[in-house]
């Protein structure tokens, strides 16, 4: 028997959505405070090298606001911000203003524990 080929099609779709499902995005964001009619700040995090070189680079609007070099933090912090959870981490202390690195090492270690 001849198979029709829209099997093959809904079986393409199907594997799009699954792969849609699972799309992190490193970006947190509100676009717009319709109240006071201006656009929000958008805060993302690039890690940026390898696990010998790494750095973390916190854009504000497209502006590096800082940078966190691996050599300066410790395994187990480097660890944890290759997460999610650290990502997040990042993100909502970009969000408050990172003061300095020393500062952040601080914050990090009360989530560590």
């Amino acid at each position: 028997m001849k198979q029709s080929g829209n099997d093959n099609s809904s079986g393409e779709q199907d594997f799009k959505e699954q792969s849609i499902k699972y799309n992190l995005s490193k970006f947190d964001f509100e676009l717009f405070d319709e109240e006071k009619n201006v656009p929000g700040k958008i805060i993302r995090v690039s890690r940026v090298g390898s696990k010998d070189t790494e750095k973390w680079k916190i854009y504000d609007n497209n502006k590096v606001i800082f940078i966190l070099e691996a050599a300066k933090i410790s395994k187990k912090e480097k660890e944890y911000l290759r997460s999610i959870d650290g990502i997040k981490f990042l993100i909502d202390h970009a969000k408050h203003d990172i003061k300095s690195l020393n500062s952040l090492r601080v914050e990090l270690k009360k989530v560590l524990k």
